[in-house]
């Protein structure tokens, strides 16, 4: 059964949908003068989804809401620290995916990573000094790192090369300061002239891609790399549909999973809330943009995904190589193992699937 909050909620969308904007504004005062943040865990949800939805009906709306949200907001650095180390749908899938890299450059001396939206390095970091602590025969690693923020592209730069000379690994790494789909001919050249064995990653970039980029013609155009596998973290959701309800419910679903996640974790309120207005930010753009073409969290499920790597040339892995013995300590988050994936998941539902797939034998 529906609970009225819920359903005022819904009510808001559905006179979205029907251009009735005014009472639309009606249902949604309605919502919010039921909601207790302060003192009802559940709430702060509402509010962020009742946010996003005012978005779509003014600027003037979201603004006033988002002023209210402000107190709950950490700095940037401290907030992606605490998502990171804390939330196991980023702490735990990034462990995995490195599981899965180390046993692909495993028995190499020389190869390279070529890493769509590395960020600042953080698990790139974490992913060498996992290579040295297992022995591995690596030696020589090229990184080429695609990476739109130039500040991000720099500090990555810098954290690989002063860990590489700790650890006794040469280390070149060449930055492209760009999205992947801005990629021109010289780019895809340079990503292809790098020593092998090569291996794609991409953790949490891959569903930022505009919405006029070829999802599929991006994975033709890596498969032409020659890469020997390629390694995604992607969550695991529909939320690039064009139907706003279809939107909406998925994105509930999925978020409500998450949420509840971060209520059960020991957490102080302020940093609870920041993980969730982090969230919150999302649903903004899955939500409250209007303009379709203007989204840029669009997320997929992990069929979706494989599908695409099929029809490029891949191959799912095989179970050997995404066997592990991976958990976190929180008993209701899990890590199952699929047909070329590992999810890990919150109670029954997988969250965040880390995807890996390798190249088929060319005749």
């Amino acid at each position: 059964m529906r609970s009225e909050k819920f359903s005022l909620l819904v009510r808001v969308l559905e006179e979205l949908q029907a251009g009735r904007a005014s009472v639309a504004r009606r249902s949604l005062a309605a919502l919010t003068r039921k909601l207790d943040i302060d003192a009802v865990a559940e709430d702060m949800q509402y509010f962020l989804f009742a946010t996003a939805l005012a978005r779509r009906l003014g600027v003037g709306d979201a603004q006033r809401m988002n002023l209210y949200l402000r107190r709950f907001e950490l700095p940037q650095i401290a907030l992606f620290n605490l998502v990171a180390e804390r939330l196991p749908m980023v702490n735990l899938a990034g462990r995995i995916a490195n599981d899965v890299m180390c046993r692909l450059f495993a028995g190499h001396e020389e190869a390279s990573l070529l890493d769509v939206g590395l960020g600042m390095g953080r698990q790139e970091v974490a992913l060498l000094r996992t290579l040295k602590a297992r022995g591995t025969a690596l030696r020589r690693l090229t990184v080429v790192a695609v990476e739109p923020d130039g500040d991000s592209l720099r500090t990555a730069e810098a954290a690989l090369l002063g860990v590489a000379r700790e650890l006794g690994i040469a280390l070149h790494f060449r930055g492209i300061p760009k999205v992947i789909e801005a990629l021109d001919e010289d780019d895809w050249r340079l990503l292809g002239d790098n020593p092998g064995p090569r291996v794609v990653h991409a953790a949490f970039a891959l569903h930022h891609m505009a919405a006029g980029a070829d999802r599929q013609e991006l994975f033709h155009r890596l498969r032409a790399v020659e890469p020997s596998a390629v390694v995604l973290v992607e969550p695991n959701s529909d939320h690039a549909t064009d139907s706003l309800p279809e939107r909406f419910h998925n994105v509930w679903h999925h978020f409500s999973h998450n949420f509840d996640l971060v209520d059960e974790l020991d957490l102080p309120p302020r940093e609870r809330n920041g993980i969730k207005l982090f969230f919150g930010r999302e649903l903004e753009d899955i939500l409250g943009v209007v303009d379709d073409s203007q989204r840029y969290e669009r997320h997929e499920r992990v069929e979706t995904w494989l599908e695409r790597l099929r029809h490029a040339g891949f191959s799912p892995a095989s179970a050997l190589l995404l066997e592990g013995s991976w958990s976190f300590p929180h008993p209701s988050v899990h890590v199952r193992q699929g047909p070329g994936y590992v999810g890990v998941g919150y109670r029954e539902e997988m969250l965040v699937p880390v995807i890996c797939a390798t190249a088929e034998a060319r005749g």
